[in-house]
């Protein structure tokens, strides 16, 4: 089999260490197939600082490398304790605005896309892995869902204008103040249509020529309430609309996003194994196993790293190992995978 692969490295972004996967491994004796690069860092938002245990992007409660750019969007996630008035709020399925499981994994964002009371918005933004390239054709999408029947909130009504759009500076909020984010009636790319299906996720997706090097990427409705279309969810008037966001991709090529910033070994059933943006996490996921094995081994064979996994995905700290070439090594029964990466410092 022909393992050579073109190696994909990310460029140091405000000093934070950038990781390489190679994609030579095998996989069961299979060749696995390599999945686009995703330049979004934590598209899921399944890395998290620690489960979230209320409302607002409070620090400590936010999905790691995304921040509230604008008032107070929520990070919801499997893991919350609903035994707290809190987390009941931010839990996955049920929360305070719906019942959702994730497009993907166990966790998503959500803010107000509309709220009629002084143009009321809410935004989250993050650091793109790598600046955008000028003249480059970038790839986007996200998947969105309207919101009802929450053990709290109800929506009042639902909107259009559900957007990406990339900035060149960021706005992000320490706290529950910051800096004013101007409508702009334009994104990148948005959804035109009124969003009124609460039961599935809507992917909304696009294409764009990048005219600047935009370092950032921010979700959000970006148009004003007159730009804004919005219709009454009965038996309410239509003053507010809140949504969901999950699996946000932006990519250089057409063919989709892999995980953050790599390429990503996949194929039915097999394991996978991926380095986040920053190489402070190495993050395991093998589909249909909760009891398996996993080691990260130096080359010399030296092992770095151990864990028993009690669920199909798990995460290792890898925010110590120095620069260098590692093998991350599962084993369940007498199946077993290898996976190669490095990890640039």
């Amino acid at each position: 089999m022909d393992h050579e692969q073109t190696m994909l490295s990310l460029v140091k972004n405000g000093g934070r260490a950038a990781a390489l996967v190679l994609p030579a491994c095998l996989l069961f004796l299979t060749l696995p197939r390599c999945e686009a690069q995703n330049l979004v860092p934590n598209p899921s938002f399944e890395l998290r600082d620690t489960c979230p245990y209320t409302i607002g992007f409070q620090e400590g409660d936010q999905p790691l490398y995304w921040r509230k750019w604008l008032n107070s969007p929520e990070y919801f996630n499997a893991c919350a304790d609903t035994s707290i008035p809190g987390g009941a709020l931010v839990s996955v399925p049920q929360n305070g605005f719906a019942f959702q499981y994730a497009q993907d994994g166990d966790a998503y964002a959500g803010y107000y896309a509309f709220g009629i009371d002084e143009e009321y918005r809410e935004h989250l933004g993050t650091p793109l892995v790598a600046p955008l390239t000028v003249g480059e054709t970038y790839y986007l999408s996200f998947w969105t869902n309207a919101t009802n029947a929450g053990n709290y909130w109800y929506s009042l009504g639902y909107c259009n204008n559900m957007g990406m759009l990339f900035t060149m500076q960021s706005n992000e909020w320490s706290d529950f103040n910051g800096p004013a984010f101007p409508f702009r009636n334009y994104a990148h790319l948005y959804r035109q249509e009124v969003l009124t299906d609460t039961a599935n996720w809507t992917l909304v997706s696009g294409s764009f020529v990048a005219d600047s090097a935009y370092q950032y990427v921010v979700l959000g409705n970006f148009f004003d309430n007159a730009h804004t279309q919005v219709l009454p969810a009965p038996p309410f008037n239509g003053e507010g609309a809140y949504c969901f966001v999950d699996n946000v991709c932006v990519s250089p090529d057409p063919s989709g996003c892999g995980q953050t910033g790599i390429e990503e070994t996949q194929g039915t059933g097999l394991p996978t194994v991926f380095v986040d943006a920053t190489a402070a996490y190495l993050v395991i996921s093998w589909p249909g196993h909760a009891h398996y094995s996993g080691e990260v081994l130096e080359v010399s064979g030296r092992r770095v790293r151990s864990v028993q996994a009690t669920e199909s995905r798990v995460y290792l700290s890898i925010a110590d190992l120095s620069a260098g070439i590692y093998v991350a090594r599962l084993s369940l029964g007498e199946q077993g995978a290898f996976v190669k990466f490095v990890v640039l410092r």
